[in-house]
C-alpha cells in the first residue's frame, strides 16, 4: 500500500481555507495517481505544540507505477502549485504532502526515507491510516497501525465532517 499524508493550516489565495486546500490537493492527486481510498479529515493540534493554527490532516492510499522518488517529485510539484514555501521546520503551511509508505519498501537516502521516520509518532497520520486499513503493518516496526495508534492517546485530534 502506498500512503500519502496531506495537511494544511494556512489559507491560500488560490484555493481557500485549509479544508479547501486539502480537498484540492486530493483532487490533484487523483490526476497524478490512482487514488484507492481517502481517510476522514481531522483537525489536529500542531506538533510540536505552538501558537500556530491547528491543522487539517488526512491520508490517501494510491497505486502507481512511478518509483518512490518520482512520487515524491510529483508531491513537491503539487506543493509548489499551492505556492508552498519550505522554510523553517514545523512552520505553518498552505499544503503539506508526505510520502508515508511505499508498499513495504524500506529506504534511507538523502532525498527520501521510507517509511516516513516520524509517522509512528503522529496520531494525525496513524488515525487516517486506520480509516484506510487498521491492519496495515509498519514495515520497520512490524506493528499494526491500530496498535501504534494506541500509544498516542494524549495527542489531540478531532474528526471533522467534510463533504467530499
Amino acid at each position: 500500500m502506498i500512503l500519502i499524508a496531506f495537511g494544511s493550516n494556512l489559507s491560500s489565495e488560490l484555493f481557500g481555507n485549509p479544508i479547501e486546500n486539502c480537498i484540492k490537493a486530493v483532487e490533484i492527486l487523483k490526476t497524478k495517481f490512482k487514488v484507492e481510498k481517502i481517510s476522514k479529515f481531522y483537525k489536529t493540534e500542531p506538533i510540536p505544540k505552538s501558537s500556530q493554527s491547528w491543522f487539517i490532516n488526512g491520508v490517501v492510499s494510491i497505486t502507481t507505477d512511478y518509483t518512490p522518488i518520482h512520487v515524491l517529485e510529483h508531491l513537491m510539484q503539487i506543493e509548489k502549485s499551492f505556492k508552498r514555501i519550505r522554510g523553517i521546520k514545523n512552520d505553518p503551511r498552505v499544503i503539506d504532502l508526505d510520502l508515508i509508505s511505499y508498499n513495504d519498501i524500506v529506504l534511507n537516502s538523502k532525498d527520501l526515507v521510507l517509511p516516513h521516520p516520524r509517522m509512528h509518532e503522529r496520531k494525525f497520520v496513524l488515525m487516517p491510516i486506520c480509516d484506510i486499513n487498521d491492519e496495515w503493518i509498519h514495515p520497520v516496526l512490524k506493528k499494526k497501525a491500530k496498535n501504534l495508534l494506541k500509544t498516542l492517546a494524549k495527542q489531540k485530534i478531532f474528526n471533522i465532517n467534510v463533504k467530499y
